[in-house]
């Protein structure tokens, strides 16, 4: 009946299969160096870690420290941008390449500040020396310029090439000297008020020969 052809399986199972070991002349693990198939579950953990004590004195462990230490000193940061040149350009990157960059327009009130500061693109003084033979005194091409802010009177040290610190450090000595106000805005030193005379005084006493007044 039914149920002599839903057992029959079962029958045929039992003559074939072995649970918990294994068929005479077939043996599972035949690719393995040894034959763990019989293996008790206690035995095999002590197989594994006879296998990780002698890795362990191989050294194999200590090729994985070295891989974390340089993994640990890898500069990620470089890494990433030789990977941004060696790989090919997505489409959206490759329609920006043929893009001409638009500047930023500057509003009406930035652009005069940039005009005054710049001498109307005459001077650069966002620009910093490295060498200390650059960065003498009697090299640097100073001008001194005064403008209108609106109501107010600002004093402006154009065209320096000294480090931004040895810039706020005059700045300092300036404020102290006149006893008013001033910033250091795009490598220039503004000070608050008339002050020209003054600060071309200072400059020459600390050794700035080229300093001179203008506009």
């Amino acid at each position: 009946g039914r149920g002599d052809s839903a057992t029959a399986p079962l029958h045929l199972a039992r003559n074939y299969i072995v649970i918990g070991g294994n068929i005479d002349g077939i043996n599972p693990n035949k690719d393995d160096e040894e034959d763990t198939y019989n293996m008790s579950k206690k035995e095999r953990r002590r197989r594994e870690r006879e296998r990780g004590a002698a890795a362990f004195k191989s050294g194999a462990y200590k090729q994985k420290k070295t891989m974390k230490e340089k993994l640990k000193n890898m500069d990620f940061d470089k890494l990433d941008e030789k990977v941004t040149k060696q790989r090919s350009l997505f489409p959206r990157e490759m329609r920006n390449s043929n893009t001409v960059e638009m500047t930023k327009k500057l509003s009406p009130k930035a652009a005069r500040l940039q005009k005054q500061r710049t001498a109307g693109g005459n001077i650069t003084s966002n620009v910093e020396t490295t060498t200390s033979s650059d960065q003498s005194p009697e090299k640097q091409a100073i001008q001194i310029r005064v403008a209108k802010r609106g109501n107010k009177t600002v004093t402006m040290v154009q065209g320096m090439t000294l480090p931004f610190k040895e810039r706020k450090v005059l700045l300092k000595d300036m404020k102290t000297m006149l006893g008013g106000g001033g910033a250091l805005v795009e490598g220039v030193l503004e000070l608050q008020g008339s002050h020209s005379d003054k600060i071309l005084e200072y400059l020459k006493s600390r050794g700035f020969a080229n300093a001179k007044k203008a506009g």
